[in-house]
């Protein structure tokens, strides 16, 4: 293994920079925090008066703002700043501001941690480093550089180590934990319809940017829809910080947890106040970063990707397997396909040998049933993009039936696509997402396994009392109440 890089030579003054490709262009989504941002900014009032009884303001040749005291002397003052909480509790854009996503979660801030947990900084805010694979970034780079895909996650698994990294964990690894819970959530709903109809149909929360649509455009209205059941990304990271700083000698709050992911709605996801601990005082996610990232992580280092070594993914307590598998269905999780299995078999004493998806005339909107007796029992469907989310929406509002259970995510062709993906100047977007979904088609697929699951509880969720196992694996979401503000207005 290559010794770790001596981060204290790099220079650290690099502006972050956002790459185009995750800006929507078919809706009104992403703004800059400007004129625009209707957030107000919370100042302390205790500014200087003259005494003329008003304050003077007055402005340097460099463009900075000061504020005269009372002898006149000027002192600067500081920028209004924006945080990922201000965006979670606004009304203002449908997700988020661009440069907000990437100013507070960058890759010259994990950079900046690597340095400083290496130079044992009295001012760093963490002791030691883990990071989490998801599988979309690593198919992202196995098919920029053509190399297959256990060899881009045997690199990225080595970046990490070099960078710091005491453990190199595989997301996938506690998807099934996320699964399984989100069958049995699905089940509970679909038997207790007849006494509470609005919680069908189910839909998917594991997409933020869905999310924070569904919470600030429709608000109470769809929230008993939503799935309770975490992200893999968010039950990997609460489970983690529970389990490993014993291991590690070091607090849950010391312990940086790094999730690597396909888009930017997961740093909001990772922001968001249900997620941070009050009895560690530490998030559950820490830092996410993402496949353009970590591309210039590797142009800062001066690193060619395909010049890193191999490392092997971290076995976490003996539960991942060494050999790489990932859950049968869609490059989104497969919600969808696990949840139609678990239902039938739940429901209808009914065992899925083969799930087949049909695509509509849309192929980002696909649909699978099960019939019992020659009566259709059970549908689901898969639903990508934010116009077939809206027109989803749009029979549901007119209380029109849809399915019983939707996975959804914001991104045309769903995760494997997501906005942060690594693109090349030769490839259009429909090839892209053809070439991942070829790539994902080709890895080993696992179906739910009761040994396993059974082993992850064991040993994540062990001694965990039924409300301890709810509060781990589940969350609650929030409607955001509009403001009513002439900045949102369009002239």
């Amino acid at each position: 293994m290559r010794a770790p890089l001596q981060l204290y030579q790099i220079s650290m003054a690099t502006s972050s920079r956002f790459s185009s490709v995750i800006q929507l262009t078919d809706l009104d989504d992403f703004i800059t925090p400007s004129q625009e941002c209707i957030k107000p900014a919370k100042t302390q009032n205790a500014r200087q008066v003259t005494s003329s009884g008003s304050a003077k303001i007055q402005i340097g040749d460099d463009g900075t703002y000061s504020q005269l005291d009372k002898e006149g002397r000027p002192e600067k003052l500081q920028k209004a700043q924006i945080t990922l909480n201000d965006c979670l509790a606004c009304s203002g854009c449908i997700t988020s501001a661009e440069s907000v996503l990437i100013g507070q979660q960058n890759h010259m801030e994990f950079l900046k941690l690597c340095k400083d947990i290496q130079l044992s900084s009295p001012s760093r805010s963490f002791d030691k480093v883990v990071v989490g694979l998801s599988c979309q970034p690593i198919l992202s780079f196995a098919n920029k550089f053509q190399i297959p895909p256990e060899d881009a996650r045997a690199k990225l698994s080595a970046l990490f180590r070099q960078l710091g990294a005491v453990k190199v964990f595989d997301v996938e690894s506690f998807s099934d934990l996320c699964l399984v819970e989100c069958g049995q959530d699905f089940v509970h709903r679909y038997r207790e319809q007849s006494t509470n109809s609005t919680s069908i149909p189910v839909l998917a929360s594991a997409c933020p940017g869905w999310i924070c649509y569904a919470e600030k455009t429709h608000g109470n209205w769809i929230l008993p829809h939503l799935s309770e059941v975490k992200s893999p990304q968010q039950i990997a990271g609460v489970l983690v910080k529970d389990v490993l700083p014993n291991e590690l000698q070091t607090s849950a709050s010391r312990l940086a947890v790094v999730m690597i992911m396909p888009c930017f709605d997961k740093k909001l996801e990772a922001s968001r106040s249900d997620f941070f601990r009050e009895d560690q005082q530490s998030k559950d996610v820490d830092f996410v970063i993402t496949p353009v990232e970590i591309e210039q992580i590797l142009e800062e280092l001066a690193i060619e990707f395909v010049d890193l070594g191999s490392s092997q993914i971290d076995s976490l307590n003996g539960v991942a397997d060494t050999a790489w598998s990932v859950p049968s269905g869609s490059g989104s999780g497969g919600y969808a396909e696990h949840v139609l299995r678990f239902a039938a078999k739940e429901l209808y004493g009914m065992t899925l040998e083969h799930v087949k998806f049909q695509p509509l005339k849309n192929s980002d909107i696909r649909e699978a049933f099960v019939e019992k007796d020659g009566e259709q029992v059970l549908s689901v469907a898969i639903v990508n993009g934010f116009r077939n989310i809206q027109n989803l929406v749009q029979k549901m509002k007119r209380k029109k039936r849809t399915y019983d259970y939707v996975e959804i995510m914001a991104c045309p062709s769903g995760c494997l696509n997501g906005g942060a993906q690594l693109r090349t100047e030769s490839t259009e977007t429909k090839a892209l997402a053809a070439n991942m979904e070829a790539l994902h088609s080709k890895l080993e697929h696992r179906q739910i396994d009761e040994v396993r699951v059974n082993k992850l509880n064991h040993v994540w969720l062990g001694k965990a009392s039924p409300e301890e196992h709810l509060n781990k694996l589940r969350t609650s979401y929030h409607a955001v109440q509009k403001s009513t503000n002439a900045l949102t207005v369009k002239w």
